[in-house]
């Protein structure tokens, strides 16, 4: 073998086991083939932070989604009037109606939003509560509508100067009020019968009853708007005619001569008669403003007056006592109706102010009422604001500065 050849072979070796070195070195531990990888990825304790994390995500993305929906629904609920409120403890659908709706003779519109609550003298602490806030809204609309003006030519200087600046007058309280704060009558009526009528529709005891509320198609015992009942009249009826459903007190007494007075009468409701077969008489309760109940009396329909008002009102120097309250609460609070032991032939009038004083130990103003009805010896008022509650015995006087009474009720 020639020299050259030698030295050829040596070095092909020679490149031959640097090649087989690098090739083992690439092979050690510490370097793994993409399949050995993919193996350790694969790995039980691997999938299982993997799923984890992937139950995290979803979890978090539900409770997104369910904030989200709530959110949405509140939207919505809002946007069409209506708000959810949460019951505590004391609360009753009169009191959340004057609280959410500034009007407590609402509470059936709250109670017709409910179906599930059976009887509105029940509502329990953490109940949510369906507030109609549409029905006002639909009241602050009416009552805001731009009002067309007449197109008309601009009187002379000598017309204006001679114009007299018009009056305004505007209703002392709302129309339901009015009608449901009732009245003191002095005997008891008889079913159907009610002394407190205006004077050319007064009803002696001896009148014919006119009838008293029996049930209803579903057999519920408590009834409120829009409600179809069964009514028994003593006379002949025809669809269409109208009676007030009036509820009768227990006698009351004068809390210091202990005189009897009478009973006090309020108007829960009117009902109007829309079919009358086979011996029955069914009647639709179109107005609710107070509780409704079985057995309840029914009085003829006659307009109630509506009072009106500049604004301004008298503080005369009469003092008297409060005999009576309509809520059947321990003690009364502002909006709330009390009965006060003078009356027109006494010198009062509707609109007339007076100031309210707990009388014990110490003599406490208490707070302030307003004449809204008025009857020979006694009158109806409406507590306008207190202190403390109001109650039955409390006495009544002249507000001294009748101009700061007058500016806190405007």
């Amino acid at each position: 073998m020639s020299k050259t050849k030698i030295i050829r072979y040596a070095l092909t070796g020679f490149l031959l086991l640097s090649f087989m070195t690098f090739v083992n070195a690439q092979e050690t531990p510490e370097t793994q083939s993409p399949q050995e990888t993919r193996e350790i990825q694969d790995t039980p304790e691997t999938q299982s932070t993997q799923e984890t994390q992937e139950i995290q995500g979803t979890s978090e993305k539900q409770d997104t989604k369910d904030i989200k929906e709530i959110q949405e629904t509140n939207r919505e609920l809002i946007k069409n009037g209506i708000k959810e409120y949460t019951a505590v403890k004391g609360d009753t659908l009169w009191s959340i109606a004057k609280k959410e709706l500034n009007d407590p003779f609402m509470w059936s519109a709250i109670w017709k939003e409910n179906p599930d609550i059976d009887n509105p003298r029940w509502i329990y602490p953490g109940q949510i509560i369906r507030i109609p806030l549409y029905l006002v809204q639909e009241i602050e609309t009416k009552e805001t509508l731009p009002i067309p003006v007449a197109q008309t030519q601009e009187p002379s200087e000598e017309e204006a100067i001679e114009e007299i600046p018009e009056i305004k007058e505007y209703p002392l309280v709302n129309e339901h009020l009015i009608i449901a704060s009732g009245y003191i009558a002095e005997a008891a009526p008889v079913v159907g019968t009610v002394c407190g009528c205006p004077p050319e529709q007064i009803f002696s005891v001896e009148t014919p009853r006119v009838g008293q509320v029996e049930d209803s198609p579903y057999g519920h015992t408590l009834f409120g708007d829009k409600d179809i009942i069964y009514i028994k009249v003593d006379r002949p009826v025809k669809v269409g005619d109208k009676f007030y459903v009036v509820k009768v007190s227990d006698p009351i007494s004068h809390p210091i001569t202990g005189a009897k007075i009478g009973h006090v009468i309020t108007i829960s409701g009117i009902v109007e008669i829309v079919e009358i077969r086979s011996g029955d008489t069914m009647a639709r309760i179109t107005k609710c403003f107070g509780e409704i109940s079985q057995g309840d009396i029914l009085d003829s329909y006659y307009d109630i007056k509506i009072p009106m008002t500049t604004g301004s009102f008298r503080s005369p120097d009469i003092n008297g006592m409060i005999l009576a309250a309509a809520a059947p609460s321990i003690a009364q609070s502002t909006l709330d109706i009390v009965y006060i032991d003078k009356g027109c032939k006494d010198g009062i009038e509707i609109g007339d102010m007076f100031r309210t004083m707990a009388v014990g130990h110490h003599v406490v103003p208490n707070g302030m009422i307003q004449v809204i009805s008025c009857k020979d010896h006694t009158a109806t008022a409406i507590i306008q604001r207190n202190s403390s509650p109001v109650v039955a015995g409390n006495i009544f006087t002249k507000i001294e500065n009748n101009h700061k009474a007058n500016a806190a009720i405007k």
